[in-house]
């Protein structure tokens, strides 16, 4: 399994602990995981797990939660080109929501519990290109928040245990 993230520094923790994962930094926003997803691909077909963090719209779901998603859309895009692309692969056992893949952050929610920036574009590649794939994002904010009341330090430790509870061989 290729476990992508955004940044380095939402891997740090998983490398710092399992340095023999396969672990990749796809970039923020969707072009550059479609760019990164696409170089994978050239040569290789494990199943790809994106991992990060993400802002909620539903406050249900707390600070710190991980949660799989099981829908992604782009939401940008307007009525009519708009497409919602499933996950493969459903980390059991984690409360599963469907999310916005925004260019921004704070767009409508439209059914979405959560917002992200890459996972569309995960879903759309591996879907044509029958690659299994997933995601799972730990909640740092809520959508609309001030950063400054973010909890990225909690989302990343919750995000980092969830993987490592995973027993990846």
């Amino acid at each position: 399994m290729i476990f992508l993230f955004p940044t380095e520094f939402e891997a740090s923790r998983l490398r710092a602990l399992r340095p023999d994962l396969d672990i990749r930094i796809c970039g923020i926003g969707a072009v550059e995981t479609a760019t990164e997803v696409a170089r994978i691909l050239r040569t290789e077909r494990e199943p790809l797990l994106l991992c990060g963090i993400a802002g909620a719209y539903d406050h249900s779901l707390q600070k710190g939660d991980v949660v799989a998603v099981t829908e992604e859309r782009f939401a940008y895009l307007s009525t009519g080109y708009d497409r919602s692309y499933l996950a493969t692969m459903v980390v059991e056992d984690l409360p599963m929501v469907r999310s916005n893949t925004v260019s921004h952050c704070s767009m409508a929610a439209d059914g979405a519990e959560i917002e992200n920036m890459e996972g569309a574009a995960l879903f759309a590649l591996a879907q044509a290109e029958g690659v299994c794939c997933g995601e799972i994002r730990a909640i740092s904010n809520y959508v609309g928040e001030e950063r400054s009341e973010w909890n990225i330090d909690l989302a990343l430790e919750n995000l980092t245990n969830t993987i490592l509870d995973l027993n990846i061989e």
